[in-house]
């Protein structure tokens, strides 16, 4: 268990501390952990006091002396005091916890890289980690899809977790002999400061659309939450989708790093594609990189993804020695959980269960089925409760301008109406049953568009992906697309 000294923790802050009612600490009190949660603080620990969403650290000074602490770090210029509490008053506790954590309580992986943007994330980090795995680096995540080593992954209950148990969590990581670690940077966890101090070497961006307006108000703010990880001091690589309008507006950002670009359209790019064709098992391609260009084939589907494996080819470029090594991973790529997941039964439909809950994801997905359909292309969806509600009618539009017809269904619908959120999808929709049908019951909606379909046809089931609940009422009641689709390919008979 790691020790430290009030005085230490003093001399860490340095120059940050100001004056305060209670800054005559005892300097030689010796603590043993960190505690940002007032809950779970004792007379052994250190309370910082953070800024919150909805409340902050320094209203529960009462709690957290209640339950035996004695001291606390809260920020410079509040009017703040305690009977009991020692108080540290610094510019930037969260600073100071960091570098507390860095001095104290082990070591992070040697590789670290950061990915944002709307879409692809996950599925990017997946890959990485797999790219990283082939050339014999120890590779985790922290994302999506879990937390830990890639092989033995944890249901992560959140993208990115508070500051001070990411922090833990990384340092356990490395414990563990993980050498490389990517990492999903959601812009909540950007905007809030829970990754700030994480010593990403490399950041990458893949696109902006619209999302998570019910959080930032307004496309610049969410742009610029984005933005907020190609400022950390630690990054020294950049890479940017070139493919995307937002590309120019991230790099600004980028001074202080190597800039690379990757693109499917645009062959100024470092990372590009030629001669793209996709078939029934996957894409084939030219690679154009930095040291020449060679066939490749990846066996995973969508032009999409393409972008998604050539983001993680470039993001390893500067890691790894053994450029060869690192390009033929990419032929052996498995595809994500719940991204484009193909479920394929002979003399049945093609069923892809795919993640897409934003309108340009619907309409990446869907076009890249098309040019794996030589029947109808169905599309089985549905939008979220208690989210974005601007954003449902765009996916209904999405959804009708790419596919044969719609399935319109449930969703996670958490606390909403299902028929307020029906009513926002069909907002501006022509009331015209010969494009889409509307069923409420998630698992009768599968049932039905698969038993329905022709055995040339392919149907996307989207927004829920790897998700295997539904979130209704406050109450999470098992539920697995592919499951469903499953089952319902059992018993298709055309």
């Amino acid at each position: 268990m790691p020790q430290f000294t009030c005085g230490q923790l003093l001399e860490l802050a340095g120059d940050s501390i100001r004056g305060g009612p209670h800054s005559d600490v005892d300097a030689c009190v010796d603590y043993t952990h960190l505690e940002i949660d007032s809950r779970k603080v004792d007379a052994q620990s250190v309370f910082f006091a953070l800024p919150g969403v909805t409340s902050n650290g320094w209203d529960y000074l009462d709690k957290v002396a209640s339950l035996g602490c004695r001291l606390a770090v809260v920020p410079a210029g509040l009017n703040l005091h305690h009977d009991t509490l020692e108080l540290i008053f610094v510019v930037d506790p969260a600073k100071l916890l960091v570098a507390t954590l860095n001095s104290f309580f082990g070591r992070m992986p040697q590789h670290m890289v950061a990915v944002t943007g709307t879409n692809g994330k996950s599925s990017i980090c997946y890959y990485m980690a797999q790219l990283a795995q082939s050339v014999g680096l120890s590779s985790g995540l922290v994302g999506t899809f879990g937390i830990g080593p890639l092989d033995n992954l944890s249901e992560a209950t959140q993208t990115t977790p508070d500051i001070l148990s990411l922090h833990l969590l990384l340092m356990g990581m490395a414990e563990k002999g993980i050498d490389f670690v990517a990492f999903e940077a959601s812009s909540h966890a950007l905007d809030q400061g829970r990754i700030e101090g994480v010593p990403f070497q490399t950041a990458v961006f893949s696109n902006l659309s619209r999302d998570h307006l019910d959080y930032h108000g307004d496309m610049q703010s969410y742009a610029l939450a984005k933005q907020r990880l190609f400022t950390f001091p630690s990054v020294e690589r950049s890479v940017f989708c070139l493919d995307d309008a937002y590309a120019s507006f991230m790099a600004t950002a980028a001074s202080n790093s190597n800039c690379c670009f990757y693109s499917t359209q645009n062959p100024t790019a470092g990372f590009y594609v030629k001669e793209l064709f996709l078939d029934s098992v996957g894409c084939h391609f030219v690679l154009c990189h930095p040291d020449g260009e060679e066939k490749i084939f990846l066996p995973l589907l969508g032009r999409f993804n393409v972008q998604n494996a050539l983001a993680a080819l470039a993001s390893l470029w500067g890691v790894v020695n053994d450029k060869r090594q690192l390009i033929d991973g990419l032929s052996v790529l498995k595809g994500a959980p719940g991204r484009m997941d193909k479920i394929d039964k002979p003399n049945s439909p093609l069923v892809v269960v795919d993640f897409a809950h934003t309108a340009d994801a619907l309409t990446v997905a869907l076009q890249a089925l098309k040019e794996h359909t030589t029947g109808k292309l169905i599309c089985v969806f549905g939008c979220g409760g208690d989210r974005d509600r601007g954003k449902r009618s765009l996916m209904m539009s999405a959804a009708l301008g790419n596919s044969d017809f719609v399935w319109l269904t449930s969703d996670n619908p958490r606390t909403e109406s299902i028929n307020q959120i029906f009513s926002d999808i069909l907002l501006g929709v022509p009331n015209d049953d010969g494009l889409f049908h509307f069923e409420p019951d998630r698992r009768v909606a599968i049932r039905e568009a698969i038993s329905s379909a022709g055995k040339g046809d392919v149907i996307l089931i989207a927004g829920k992906g790897h998700e295997k609940y539904q979130d209704i009422q406050g109450i999470k009641y098992h539920f697995d697309d592919k499951e469903e689709a499953l089952k319902a390919l059992e018993s298709y008979v055309n």
